[in-house]
């Protein structure tokens, strides 16, 4: 007898919810940066210091950078504001991006919510709600303010 795999559910939940917030559309909103953003053009990559590295998406002007810790790597994608949220991806320069975002964010004073697992994780504070996430390397993070 086959049984089911009680993590499945939970991933495509995530998966959707996070999907979801990604493909939102930006009504004109400049903080909505996307590969396709006039300002990430490839020229620009190639002019910049000369790594062989991806060019690193920027965070949303009014992302919340001192209060909620991102990994160091790549950034791939980067949406988002204030009003709804925002959804950062990012492809960690090391081996241990999910450990590292978990450290980091307990370091900055927030506390991790039941229910953790060795791919996901909700994190809270007074200001904000972070979930991250990782598929595998990279890292996802949907950050919300309280």
């Amino acid at each position: 007898m086959r049984t089911r795999n009680p993590f499945v559910p939970a991933a495509i939940v995530a998966a959707l919810t996070i999907g979801s917030l990604a493909a939102c559309s930006s009504n004109g909103n400049g903080n909505y940066v996307t590969p396709q953003t006039p300002s990430s053009s490839s020229s620009e990559a190639a002019s910049g210091s000369g790594s062989t590295d991806q060019k690193s998406e920027e965070l949303p002007s009014d992302f919340p950078k001192e209060d909620v810790p991102i990994v160091d790597g790549t950034v791939v994608v980067a949406r988002g504001d204030k009003d709804n949220g925002w959804s950062v991806t990012v492809m960690p320069s090391g081996k241990n991006g999910f450990a590292d975002a978990q450290s980091a964010l307990k370091g900055k004073g927030f506390t991790e919510q039941p229910g953790s697992s060795d791919s996901k994780a909700v994190f809270t504070s007074d200001k904000y709600t972070v979930a991250v996430g990782t598929p595998g390397v990279s890292v996802t993070y949907t950050v919300t303010a309280n």
